[in-house]
């Protein structure tokens, strides 16, 4: 005896339409993690240029200012004689920290081209004879990194005292 079967197999309407909306929902929330990850990975490259850019740009002004004598401050500029004797002049110029080894005539970029300075400010202490304070210099900075619509800020304040104490 053969069976007959009424009902063909295959898949209903309504559970073709279940099956879909549910590969559907997979789908978006794959492609969201994704993109969430691309925009993490942009964020903490933009990150790490501003710190690079910011430990490069401090520990070069640090070193020569540890040794240095004569510190004055223009308005945003720091000037001061270096151990071998050079003008050295640091500012900032459309958000780029600059130096200039020749007392001003010429100036060369300390930081990279993919920060942006907002602002540097220098602070002089103890620069008087006979004060009786340790000179020292306080640097603040503010710069921002920008990749695709990612951007970070960052801001970064140091004191830096002079190996050699006033006599």
């Amino acid at each position: 005896m053969q069976k007959k079967h009424n009902k063909e197999s295959g898949l209903t309407l309504i559970e073709l339409i279940v099956a879909v909306g549910i590969f559907g929902l997979v789908v978006v929330m794959s492609i969201s993690i994704c993109i969430s990850v691309l925009l993490s990975q942009r964020r903490i490259i933009a990150l790490r240029n501003v710190e690079d850019n910011v430990r490069f740009a401090l520990e070069s002004m640090a070193r020569e200012i540890r040794t240095g004598k004569n510190f004055s401050k223009n308005n945003d500029l720091l000037s001061f004689t270096n151990a071998k004797g050079e003008s050295i002049i640091y500012g900032l110029n459309n958000g780029v920290i600059e130096k200039s080894s020749d007392g001003g005539s010429s100036y060369f970029s300390v930081t990279g081209s993919e920060a942006n300075v907002n602002y540097l400010d220098f602070y002089l202490m103890g620069q008087a004879p006979g004060d009786g304070l340790e000179p020292r210099i306080t640097i603040t900075i503010g710069i921002t990194s920008q990749i695709g619509n990612q951007s970070v800020n960052l801001k970064v304040q140091t004191t830096i005292s002079e190996r050699f104490l006033q006599s």
